[in-house]
């Protein structure tokens, strides 16, 4: 029995020193020390135990003749202890160990977390990422069609650097662009955002990068026309916009955001944008719809009414619709509102001191005939809006521009130089409108004897004549 161990401890030795280049036989090897074990463990028993312990090592070591030369060569920590060891522990994987998940089982936990499954193309099981080609989407933009057979239906979306799907704003490439909250889908045309307090902005229908500036939009028939977008928010215009490239005015509809042509009434104003570039009329403009003159402010483009001194000329615009009166009109107006007042009773002195005008303490004549052109609206035909009673200063005025002759025209200004006037050195005391001129015979509507009336042009009157221009 001695020598039949002696002869294990050898073999098993041989077989851990050429185990490495010689696998098979370390394995066959041990499968037979594991017979020879098995055997001794059934045939001595406690004698199994001592050699499994290593109390006997130093026995089994000194007569092992044979294996006197591993002893020598060996270094200390590889005894025959720590052979037997490397052996159980090799019977000890060749069998399943509960510990561990049987690897060839694919069963999973319930309690585990599934692992998303990459897909070659398209979504993950969890719908969290995008695969192409096996590669998952990454900052980059992608366009997922509605159907596998359907390429022309679908959205673009974009995913971040993590391959998470981009929503709401997204400033990149130079541009700003918007996801739906949702779906992610990029946004492309026309589209009311929250930011900024809320605004319409455009997004362009090929790429999906917000617009700025000027822009014309086509894309379909609801918004074909001209926008403007803010140059930094890209929010769009609603109102009145310069564009300077084109040194020009527009205006774009306060609903819509369309530019606008032709006539429109725009906070409590008449203005004219011409038909082709839509730039906002200035100056003295022929309307063919309404076959009218009108003038348009040079500053602000709104539709002048009333008396205004243009350009160094004198203009009257209708109140209502703007057109501007010829000189005819202009006459006809004025005489119609003298006529108007006869037999009235106007506190005209004071209506012109509460305009800031000056009264003449010698009577109401001058007060009277100011009263008749500021009631017609034609106050800047007198003296260009000078508001004074005394008809020394208001013929002086004309006189000084040789505007004042012995001939009489309708809608001129009569002055006399009676009494007061000849002590107090003025060159007129009283004064009339003349609406009436028929040869020889003039007549005027003045305010004098107490009252307002038509009568006869007195002897020595100098007529002013009004810039009534055309």
């Amino acid at each position: 029995m001695l020598q039949r161990r002696k002869i294990l401890i050898s073999f098993l030795a041989i077989t851990v020193l050429q185990g490495i280049t010689y696998p098979a036989i370390a394995l066959g090897s041990e499968s037979n020390a594991m017979q020879v074990s098995s055997n001794s463990q059934t045939a001595e028993p406690n004698q199994n135990s001592n050699s499994i312990q290593g109390g006997d090592s130093n026995t089994i070591t000194s007569d092992a003749d044979d294996a006197s030369q591993f002893s020598d060569s060996a270094s200390e920590s590889t005894q025959p202890n720590s052979v037997i060891h490397s052996s159980r522990q090799n019977r000890n994987d060749d069998r399943p160990d509960s510990s561990e998940p049987d690897k060839n089982n694919d069963s999973t936990s319930p309690n585990e977390p599934t692992k998303p499954d990459k897909p070659e193309n398209g979504w993950d099981q969890n719908k969290e990422h995008y695969y192409e080609n096996g590669t998952m989407a990454v900052s980059k933009d992608v366009f997922i069609s509605s159907s596998p057979n359907n390429r022309k239906d679908g959205i673009w979306v974009r995913f971040d650097e993590n391959g998470n799907l981009v929503k709401g704003e997204d400033h990149r490439n130079g541009g700003w662009y918007y996801f739906d909250e949702e779906t992610g889908a990029m946004a492309k045309g026309v589209k009311h955002i929250s930011s900024n307090n809320g605004k319409w902005v455009y997004y362009d229908v090929v790429t999906g990068k917000m617009a700025h500036g000027e822009a014309h939009l086509n894309y379909d028939k609801e918004h074909t026309s001209w926008y403007y977008f803010d140059q930094n928010t890209g929010k769009m215009a609603h109102d009145f916009v310069y564009l300077r490239q084109h040194d020009k005015w527009v205006y774009y509809d306060k609903i819509t955001g369309k530019m606008q042509y032709g006539e429109h009434y725009i906070n409590d104003g008449w203005y004219y944008m011409k038909p082709v570039t839509g730039a906002l009329a200035k100056g003295r403009t022929w309307l063919d719809a309404g076959k009218k003159w009108v003038y348009y402010d040079k500053t602000s483009s709104r539709m002048i009414h009333g008396g205004a001194i243009l350009d160094g000329h004198h203009y009257f615009f209708d109140p209502h619709t703007g057109a501007q009166y010829n000189k005819q009109q202009i006459i006809d107006r004025l005489t119609s509102q003298a006529r108007a007042l006869l037999n009235q009773h106007p506190d005209c002195p004071g209506v012109l001191a509460a305009n800031g005008g000056l009264i003449c303490p010698f009577g109401p004549c001058m007060a009277f005939v100011w009263y008749i052109f500021h009631s017609a609206g034609l106050d800047i035909f007198l003296c260009d809006g000078a508001k004074t009673g005394w008809p020394h200063h208001n013929y002086d005025w004309y006189r000084s521009r040789g505007r004042v002759s012995h001939t009489p025209h309708v809608g001129d200004i009569a002055f006399w130089k009676f009494g007061d006037a000849w002590a107090h050195d003025y060159d007129a005391s009283h004064a009339g409108v003349v609406v009436e001129v028929n040869g020889r015979n003039v007549i005027i509507i003045d305010a004098a004897y107490g009252d307002i009336g038509i009568r006869s042009a007195y002897n020595g009157a100098n007529y002013a004549h009004p810039y009534y221009d055309e």
